[in-house]
């Protein structure tokens, strides 16, 4: 559903990408996974053609921990180099929303 990143490709095709990106760090096993993937899968329907949607294995990557992700699974909003937001819980509808209309300055 997800294209996975890797540590090799996180900050080319996410971090300073030219779209905006939403970044799922997981760990395999966590029932709280499938909630998040499907409630983002939402908003992937409504803004995939403006917004990347990612995943990361926060046990095969060192990036989570690089980036002080210490709970999973987290959501990171990217733009511009730079972590707009963060959820490390699984946030509402309504926080998906704010967050990714800040992405795209609406």
């Amino acid at each position: 559903m997800f294209e996975e990143l890797t540590d090799k490709d996180i900050y080319d095709r996410a971090i300073s990408a030219e779209k905006p990106a939403v970044v799922v760090f997981y760990k395999p096993g966590s029932e709280k996974n499938q909630e998040l993937f499907d409630l983002l899968a939402k908003f992937k329907a409504i803004y995939g053609d403006k917004v990347n949607f990612f995943a990361m294995n926060a046990e095969e990557n060192t990036t989570p921990e690089d980036l002080g992700i210490f709970y999973f699974p987290t959501v990171l909003y990217f733009r511009d180099t730079m972590e707009l937001e963060r959820h490390d819980y699984i946030p509402t509808e309504e926080e998906v929303e704010t967050a990714i209309r800040r992405l795209l300055r609406l």
